[in-house]
């Protein structure tokens, strides 16, 4: 797969996604951003405007932005679900990040230990970024360490080699577990899973680590807010 170098500011990100309003042409939607962001340098301005065009919105064919499963949740979210949707949405944007909590965070969670070696982390960035390039893989690991903890599944502190890392649990918002349900349910073009497979394997569960507890919180939740509904023993979107 390839590396990961590019950074997104939060905060920017979201000062961009409230101009996405659907049916928004991207040149008109694309101006604004400019506007919004007027103290950065142009180069960075159509690197964040890239970011968010491809990672998180969706389009039309006549190029108009549409009305895409992220933004819907998004635009209806309050600012601290909002908040985790787009930790969500950015962690996810690469492959790497969900082998990675498989890979070193949910072993790491069973042990009386759970610090993760940096060592570890690099011999997984290396073993699925195709590049011969040493600073790329550098660039992979920072953005990856960066991504884990903006969603609750890594702690750190110290910094460079230095650095103490630890696997933990992910708290997310109700309206992120929604939008990762949903998300999953899309991407394997399917109507419904089971109960079961909602708090205990799915993506949802899987990319945050929270655990059944916290799943069958945020489950429970979805469910009166109306964004997911049941159906006998199998959960759907509304």
């Amino acid at each position: 797969m390839k590396s990961w170098t590019r950074t997104l500011n939060l905060d920017d990100a979201h000062t961009l996604l409230a101009l996405a309003e659907p049916g928004v042409s991207c040149d008109d939607w694309s101006e604004a951003c400019h506007q919004a962001l007027p103290d950065l340098s142009m180069p960075r301005r159509r690197e964040l405007i890239r970011l968010l065009r491809d990672g998180f919105l969706e389009w039309t064919a006549d190029d108009r932005i549409a009305p895409g499963l992220f933004l819907r949740l998004y635009r209806k979210a309050p600012a601290l679900a909002q908040l985790d949707l787009v930790n969500l949405q950015w962690a996810l944007s690469h492959p790497i990040t969900v082998i990675a909590i498989e890979t070193l965070v949910t072993p790491a969670l069973s042990r009386r230990d759970r610090s993760i070696p940096l060592d570890d982390v690099e011999a997984v960035v290396a073993a699925h970024v195709d590049t011969g390039s040493a600073e790329s893989l550098r660039k992979t690991r920072t953005v990856l360490l960066g991504a884990m903890e903006d969603i609750g599944t890594l702690t750190t502190s110290g910094t460079g080699q230095h650095r103490y890392l630890e696997a933990a649990r992910g708290t997310p918002h109700p309206m992120g577990f929604a939008y990762l349900v949903l998300r999953e349910l899309a991407e394997r073009g399917v109507d419904a899973m089971m109960i079961s497979e909602v708090t205990e394997s799915s993506l949802a569960t899987r990319a945050t680590q929270c655990g059944k507890h916290h799943a069958e919180s945020c489950l429970k939740w979805c469910i009166q807010h109306g964004w997911l509904v049941t159906d006998g023993d199998e959960i759907r979107g509304k």
